[in-house]
């Protein structure tokens, strides 16, 4: 991983371990419901263009230097693993019959968090600041 990137992930993690027991649980208990929610969004998403992106790794064999146990550099070829995007298009009838399938679930997916999230706020109560 390079270093750049190592920081910001850091400082996420610092971040996530910071939540409160409670914000964990309500996060939780909230997560099926914003899974449909994201899952309605890119359907629509992909109806609207018409086609969805699908994503497949190749094995690419590359020249490449290679050196030997003493520093001594010759030349080999090295199998990579390079990511390949592609479109593919999309079966419009099936998009739709999910879409409904989501749309009927999501008022009991909905109860459903509410009522967890009130059990989480029954669980772990907030507790005051204090400013000393």
């Amino acid at each position: 991983m390079r270093p750049l990137f190592a920081i910001p992930l850091l400082g996420l993690m610092l971040l996530a371990a910071c939540a409160t027991p409670q914000d964990r649980c309500l996060r939780d208990a909230a997560a099926p419901w914003r899974a449909a929610l994201q899952e309605r969004e890119r359907i629509a998403k992909d109806l609207a263009r018409g086609f969805t992106y699908e994503t497949r790794f190749v094995r690419v064999t590359r020249f490449r230097w290679c050196s030997d146990g003493q520093g001594r550099m010759y030349p080999c070829w090295d199998d990579d693993m390079q990511p390949e995007t592609r479109r593919i298009p999309v079966d419009a009838a099936a998009l739709r019959a999910r879409d409904a399938e989501l749309a009927r679930a999501l008022p009991g997916l909905r109860r459903a968090a509410e009522a967890d999230m009130a059990q989480c706020r029954l669980t772990y109560p907030e507790t005051p600041v204090s400013d000393s």
